[in-house]
């Protein structure tokens, strides 16, 4: 299960069609009165400058009326506002404790989210439990942030089974960058015999989503995927017996 897409995200798509300035009134009035879904349209709308000026002051007060009313993926974006963005005041603390809001209110981006501020204060063991739970939440990139903590033994033992277990939960949720780097230990063979038939299985499956980004029209999507297909295509001429 995916959740609110995060700022990062918000900001690189349009998300929010245009409205006359008769909706985006109607949806303050709806959002003072404690409607959450208006308070986070209003909110996407500033942060994105679509239907208004683009004003991160406003959208952040938009966003924390919706995480007052318990709306847990909103504080983690209002969270990734202070931490991403040099617009508004607060900074990473003000940022972390969005957050942990975020997290104990059940968002599993923002239990991500504070693990990478844990991890950046070098405290992995509460960092790990946090990527644990994200994962567990359904949030795809926390179950890739365990890949790479077992990959690399960053704060635990170094685990091939369990990265490779963890890149495959991600990769099945569509995070590509997981079916990318299972696949690449796959075709290494240094942490795990190499497997070409598992990493043309991952690569395919990353290309595969890669796809549907492109057609899209998302020119870097459509790099990447020629990128992976001419990877594994030298990685299967190399691999291939000789005649």
């Amino acid at each position: 299960m995916l959740n609110r897409l995060p700022f990062r995200a918000l900001l690189a798509i349009g998300v929010v069609a245009l409205v006359s300035c008769g909706q985006v009134s109607r949806l303050r009035a709806r959002c003072l009165s404690g409607d959450v879904p208006a308070c986070t349209q209003l909110g996407d709308m500033y942060a994105v400058g679509r239907g208004v000026e683009r004003d991160l002051g406003r959208a952040a007060e938009m966003y924390a009326r919706a995480c007052d009313e318990g709306a847990a993926d909103v504080c983690n974006t209002l969270g990734e506002i202070y931490e991403k963005t040099g617009g508004l005041e607060g900074g990473i603390e003000r940022a972390a404790a969005m957050f942990e809001r975020a997290c104990t209110g059940g968002s599993a981006a923002g239990c991500l989210n504070l693990g990478l501020t844990f991890a950046a204060r070098e405290d992995m063991t509460r960092a790990i439990a946090l990527y644990d739970r994200s994962c567990a939440g359904g949030w795809a990139a926390g179950c890739h942030q365990l890949g790479l903590v077992y990959e690399q033994g960053d704060g635990v033992t170094k685990d091939a089974a369990k990265a490779l277990a963890f890149y495959g939960q991600a990769c099945d949720g569509e995070f590509v960058e997981s079916c990318v780097n299972a696949g690449t230990i796959y075709l290494a063979g240094t942490l795990v015999p190499p497997d070409i038939p598992a990493a043309t299985r991952l690569y395919g499956r990353g290309i595969k989503i890669l796809d549907e980004g492109c057609a899209a029209g998302s020119d870097p999507d459509c790099r990447e995927r020629d990128r992976l297909r001419n990877r594994l295509a030298i990685a299967s001429q190399q691999s291939a017996p000789p005649r």
